[in-house]
């Protein structure tokens, strides 16, 4: 899957200050992308000053990964807060499991190929057997 561009205007710009390595991109489709930082805004809302470890589809599945606020041996965070984190991105992997990676349309699993896709009937078509949307 393609990475996104990080041209001035991109949708996934706000998120970028949050990742750990700054050399590291926002890893989805762009039918994902407005998922994602909807996702963001919502993590954003209870942990202003999350850390982005990873941001990609994993089996079918948006996979959010953060820490509550960046990492510090030791941890600096409490059980609750990282459930309640999870609970965040879990919701927003369990809407991207109905989401066409590749458009944005109704979508579903897709397990025709090596790597588990969610696409639409019409993306399904057009996605080669390897899998690159």
């Amino acid at each position: 899957m393609a990475g996104t561009s990080s041209a001035s205007g991109d949708v996934l710009e706000p998120i970028r200050q949050h990742l750990r390595d700054p050399s590291h991109d926002v890893d989805v489709s762009p039918g994902w992308r407005q998922l994602v930082l909807e996702c963001h805004q919502s993590v954003v809302a209870e942990f202003p000053e999350y850390e982005l470890l990873a941001v990609k589809q994993k089996w079918g599945a948006l996979a959010f990964q953060a820490f509550p606020r960046p990492w510090k041996p030791g941890g600096n965070w409490t059980d609750t807060e990282d459930a309640r984190l999870h609970a965040v991105t879990d919701a927003f992997a369990d809407r991207s499991e109905g989401i066409c990676e590749r458009c944005g349309a109704d979508g579903s699993l897709r397990e025709s190929r090596g790597v588990h896709l969610v696409l639409c009937k019409r993306c399904e078509m057009l996605v080669p057997e390897h899998g690159r949307l």
